[in-house]
């Protein structure tokens, strides 16, 4: 029965049962079945479950109100489970409540596993294999997960997992540019860098970008851009890597390039995409 439900908390919510929609019910059963979620199939104890999903004012009776969702959770999720039988996918152990689903249930889990795969496919230079990995995980992720829920515990893990898919992101970047796809490359890199300012890596590969696409001067402007957005805001210079970056650029050098690549005053600009 559990291998016919999905679910998805890279963005908002949601589960399904076979091909239904399901409906979670309230908030904090949402709550309380997104802590079973990020368990991993391990058992969570009551106190751990309203820890998270009520941080700051507990209820009285934690145990009873706990238990409620409980059940609540499992008429939602085991439809055909016949009136006071156990649950089968929702259980109660000597440790605690225990989500009772296969890793390829949860989106998280596969997105995880995914980064994994495409991390040892790396390490043995299968770089396309590790790209299509990637894209693969990537493609999971539809927004900031746990939105609306309040708290340390979602908030640790809300951005555990946007350090995730942006850690993921410079990984397929870094392989793209190993694999010569520089001038696709530059486009999603401009996003990423609007939605991640800070991040020197992202800034760094799209310099390197730019400046193998024939665009020394953007490249150059990227850099005056990030610079002047740390100064302004935090009175700090870019990393040492990011300086040096700049410096090579500045006096373009040949070993900025990939192998195969012609020198930056000589490669044309991509031409103009038909409209």
């Amino acid at each position: 029965m559990s291998g016919e439900l999905r679910f998805e908390i890279l963005g908002p919510q949601r589960a399904w049962y076979g091909d239904r929609d399901v409906d979670l019910g309230p908030g904090k059963q949402r709550a309380v079945l997104a802590v079973l979620l990020l368990a991993g199939g391990r058992p969570v104890t009551t106190a751990q479950v309203v820890d998270a999903v009520w941080p700051e004012e507990p209820p009285a009776n934690g145990a009873n109100v706990v238990q409620k969702y409980v059940a609540g959770l499992r008429r939602v999720l085991e439809p055909e489970r016949p009136p006071r039988s156990p649950g089968q996918v929702l259980t109660l152990t000597d440790a605690g409540y225990q989500l009772r689903v296969g890793p390829e249930a949860v989106d998280a889990t596969r997105f995880e596993r995914g980064i994994r795969r495409a991390e040892r496919l790396r390490a043995e230079g299968r770089a396309a294999e590790a790209v299509t990995e990637l894209k693969a995980a990537l493609e999971l992720w539809r927004g900031d997960p746990f939105t609306g829920f309040t708290g340390l515990f979602f908030d640790s893990a809300r951005q555990r997992w946007i350090e995730l898919r942006a850690t993921a992101l410079e990984s397929w970047a870094d392989l793209e540019l190993r694999l010569g796809r520089q001038r696709e490359l530059v486009g999603e890199l401009k996003e990423l860098a609007a939605e991640f300012p800070l991040r020197e890596r992202l800034r760094h590969q799209l310099m390197l970008a730019l400046y193998r696409s024939g665009r020394q001067a953007e490249a150059l402007a990227a850099y005056r851009e990030f610079r002047g957005l740390l100064r302004d805001e935090y009175g700090i210079e870019p990393g040492d890597a990011l300086q040096d970056l700049h410096r090579r650029v500045l006096r373009a050098d040949p070993a900025l390039l990939p192998p195969t690549a012609v020198p930056v005053s000589d490669a044309a600009e991509p031409a103009p995409t038909p409209t």
